[in-house]
C-alpha cells in the first residue's frame, strides 16, 4: 500500500535523448508584413479582349447527378468477377444525387439492354454487367467528370 504512494499518477515516457529534438529543429518564421504598400499606377494600355458569341463555351447542363474521385483523383469504376470468374461485373461507386438519371444515361450511352444495369440502393453504387469500365470511364469524360 505505501509503495503506491510513491507511483507517479501518470506514466511519463523516458526520454531517448539528452535533447528535444523539438528544440533543435527550425521553427517557421512570419513573412508577412503588417506595414501597408503604396498601390502603382495601374496599366492604362491594356484592353480587354472581346468574346464573340459563337466562339464562346456553350452553357453547360446541370445534371442532377455529381460522380466524385477518389484520394488518387481517380474515378471510381472497378471490374470484379464474382461466381468463380463466371459473373463478369462492373461497378460505378461516389455517385450522389439522382441515381436513377445516371442509370439511365449509362444505360443509354452503353446502349444496354434494361436488365443489364442497376442500381444497389444501400451502396448506391451502379452494378453494370459485363467488363465496361473503359466505356463507363469514357462516358463520364465526355461528361465532364
Amino acid at each position: 500500500m505505501l509503495l503506491r504512494l510513491f507511483r507517479p499518477a501518470l506514466a511519463r515516457p523516458a526520454c531517448l535523448t539528452p535533447f528535444s529534438t523539438r528544440i533543435t529543429l527550425p521553427f517557421c518564421a512570419r513573412n508577412l508584413t503588417t506595414s501597408t504598400v503604396a498601390n502603382p499606377e495601374p496599366l492604362t494600355s491594356f484592353e480587354p479582349a472581346t468574346i464573340s458569341a459563337s466562339s464562346g463555351p456553350s452553357p453547360q447542363v446541370q445534371l442532377p447527378y455529381f460522380v466524385g474521385r477518389n484520394n488518387l483523383n481517380n474515378l471510381s469504376v472497378y471490374q470484379l468477377k464474382k461466381r468463380g470468374g463466371n459473373m463478369k461485373v462492373t461497378l460505378l461507386k461516389k455517385g450522389e444525387g439522382n441515381l436513377q438519371a445516371l442509370k439511365q444515361d449509362v444505360k443509354d450511352a452503353l446502349q444496354l439492354p434494361d436488365g443489364d444495369v442497376s442500381v444497389n440502393s444501400v451502396t448506391r453504387h451502379i452494378v453494370v454487367r459485363g467488363h465496361k469500365r473503359d466505356q463507363i470511364l469514357n462516358f463520364l469524360h465526355t461528361m465532364g467528370f
